[in-house]
């Protein structure tokens, strides 16, 4: 009886240790924001999403990406596509400055001075986007 107990012990420790193995952490919104981010979606709409479309001229944002630097600094690269009467043309844009983060509130200040309000999941950065008279809300997801 002894000899059983002692297998049926040694026998479910191991076991256990195989079932378990490594836990993995839930992201949160208590997470630092650090880290480089890709824009998935703007509008709920897949890139390239369309920002001006009239009478030969077409403007759309093909890729974004932002760096969410330790210290506190920001670089966000955007590129657009502009096409006039058939003839594309890419324009790539970078916007840097600081930002701060109070758990899923971060704010992102511009060098220019301009501010953006954006809010952290542990996993996405969502913030809008003035855009011509219409908010447009940007989606990036950490990579």
């Amino acid at each position: 009886m002894l000899l059983t107990t002692a297998s049926l012990v040694t026998l479910a420790a191991c076991g256990g240790d195989s079932l378990i193995g490594p836990v993995t952490p839930v992201p949160s919104p208590n997470d630092p924001v650090v880290g480089a981010f890709t824009l998935t979606t703007v509008n709920a709409m897949a890139l390239p999403f369309t920002l001006f479309n009239d009478s030969g001229f077409v403007l759309e944002i093909t890729s974004s990406t932002v760096a969410m630097q330790p210290g506190g600094q920001f670089v966000m690269a955007m590129t657009t596509r502009e096409t006039v009467v058939g003839f594309p043309s890419t324009f790539a844009d970078t916007t840097r400055g600081t930002w701060t983060q109070n758990a899923g509130a971060v704010r992102l200040t511009a060098t220019t001075g301009e501010t953006a309000a954006a809010s952290w999941d542990g996993v996405q950065l969502s913030f809008p986007m003035d855009s011509d008279s219409r908010v447009l809300a940007l989606v990036y997801r950490k990579d």
